[in-house]
């Protein structure tokens, strides 16, 4: 089975709950094919793909010393969005306000993966939370209609954690932490 890896920042089980009660309120006037199970919920870092175990450990060995003197810190919660057509949205998300803690360990962690040998999207890095994927309805997407009936207001969070994960496609929750990285 074609199974995939990549690194993000783990959530705290107080904001996924938190997302999750926001997005139940949405399911049934907004039909996505995917609604993510909470347990899901995080910020990807570094997607790998599917990655070859000696490059996988070489990365998480480069990412394990250059996090080493990496402290916890402080993010928020920050509003509501889509990727892709507004009309008919590949993705809906919640965004984190802007931080330079949150970009220079993404950096940290996207060279050491580099420097493990990974080819890595080279879009800019755009912190987000996804929460649903694939619109699928009639009429039109509207964001404005989802901000009107729920906007994950600010809420803040301490980030601790960063993991690798695995995909098990088809399953939910469809992400497994296969190795957690603690922040001090």
């Amino acid at each position: 089975m074609n199974t995939h890896f990549f690194f993000a920042l783990v959530l705290p089980d107080s904001i996924k709950r938190h997302l999750h009660t926001q997005t139940d309120e949405l399911k049934s006037t907004f039909p996505f094919k995917k609604w993510l199970h909470p347990a899901d919920y995080h910020i990807t870092m570094a997607f790998l793909g599917n990655a070859e175990a000696t490059m996988k450990e070489e990365a998480l060995e480069l990412i394990k010393h250059s996090l080493a003197n990496e402290q916890a810190f402080e993010l928020d919660i920050d509003g509501i969005d889509v990727f892709g057509k507004k009309e008919s949205p590949r993705i809906l998300w919640a965004g984190v306000k802007q931080e330079e803690r949150l970009n220079a360990i993404q950096k940290k962690i996207y060279e050491s993966c580099k420097q493990a040998g990974f080819e890595l999207d080279k879009k800019p890095f755009k912190p987000h939370i996804t929460l649903a994927r694939k619109f699928e309805g009639e009429p039109t997407f509207s964001i404005n209609k989802v901000r009107q009936l729920v906007n994950p207001e600010e809420k803040r969070f301490q980030a601790s954690q960063i993991a690798l994960y695995q995909t098990h496609l088809g399953a939910s929750p469809s992400y497994e932490p296969v190795y957690t990285i603690n922040l001090k």
